[in-house]
């Protein structure tokens, strides 16, 4: 396969500003702690925060309840209206940033993903409840959202607190088609805090890169050639255990990851979500989109 390092690669820095956030929530610790996260970066990069909660549409059985359920929904949206001007109210009390906040009423995912491309999000920032508790809906749209939104998603685990971000673990496959515009947020990132990204890849033992991945390794130290970075190249079955092992040998503040058909993170995130990175991960993880 003929590939050409394109000069676009090579000129393109840092083009784009983070200016505008959107935080799902759902009034949960999880979703609190990720609030407050979202508004601690956006102070560092002076960008706005919205605040979204979506509110899923009644299911009617019998057209007899149907003035009971439209009026229990009418209360839960004004309720729920009144809830997330108070989140917004104590977040601006404790952090000198933009919030706003609005309710919606919808299947979250498309709702997210309306809103998202209204405000132009550059980043979503979504809570996630530990392991063992899967079952919730917000750990459920959070993996929903990363599978099939186009936006890079920002998931900060419920323990989780915010810090400088000093190291990114940047786990990456060497996709050799991977668009170097998708880069740009994980490059703004370590540039605004001068940060260490460790770029690892995870290889079965006594397995060599192929010729796509050996390209796709290339273009990466293109990419990154103006930032602090080194590549890791670790043996381990399973690909999830390699990540875990490493980023608990290494300090991390962030582990990012491309999330692309067929991938890594498309076999972690793919049926169901009790042994996945969303999970297993106690540091946050930013998920970047292919295309």
């Amino acid at each position: 396969m003929k590939v050409v390092l394109s000069i676009q690669i090579i000129i393109f820095l840092f083009k784009k500003i983070m200016k505008n956030i959107l935080v799902p929530i759902d009034f949960s610790k999880a979703s609190r702690n990720a609030s407050g996260y979202a508004v601690s970066l956006a102070k560092v990069f002076d960008a706005s925060v919205t605040l979204i909660n979506v509110i899923p549409p009644a299911v009617i059985i019998d057209d007899s309840i149907l003035a009971t359920v439209m009026i229990t929904q009418a209360e839960i949206l004004e309720n729920n209206k009144q809830l997330v001007q108070k989140e917004v109210e104590a977040l601006s009390k404790k952090y000198p940033a933009k919030i706003t906040g609005l309710v919606q009423e919808g299947f979250p995912a498309d709702i997210i993903q309306e809103i998202a491309k209204e405000k132009h999000a550059d980043l979503i920032v979504m809570g996630m409840k530990g392991k063992g508790k899967s079952n919730s809906v917000f750990g459920s749209t959070t993996t929903t959202v990363i599978r099939k939104l186009s936006f890079p998603v920002l998931v900060i685990p419920e323990k989780a607190g915010y810090s400088q971000i000093n190291n990114i673990t940047f786990a990456s496959d060497f996709d050799a088609e991977m668009e170097v515009d998708r880069y740009s947020l994980l490059q703004e990132l370590a540039k605004k805090f001068n940060s260490q990204v460790h770029i690892l890849n995870v290889q079965k033992k006594d397995s060599a890169m192929n010729a796509d991945e050996v390209i796709g390794k290339m273009k990466t130290n293109v990419v990154f050639s103006k930032l602090n970075h080194e590549f890791q190249a670790i043996n381990e079955r399973n690909v999830e255990e390699g990540i875990n092992k490493f980023i608990e040998n290494k300090p991390t503040d962030i582990l990012a990851m491309v999330a692309h058909r067929h991938n890594l993170l498309e076999r972690i995130f793919g049926k169901v979500h009790t042994k996945k990175m969303s999970y297993q991960t106690k540091v946050p993880l930013l998920v970047l989109q292919c295309k």
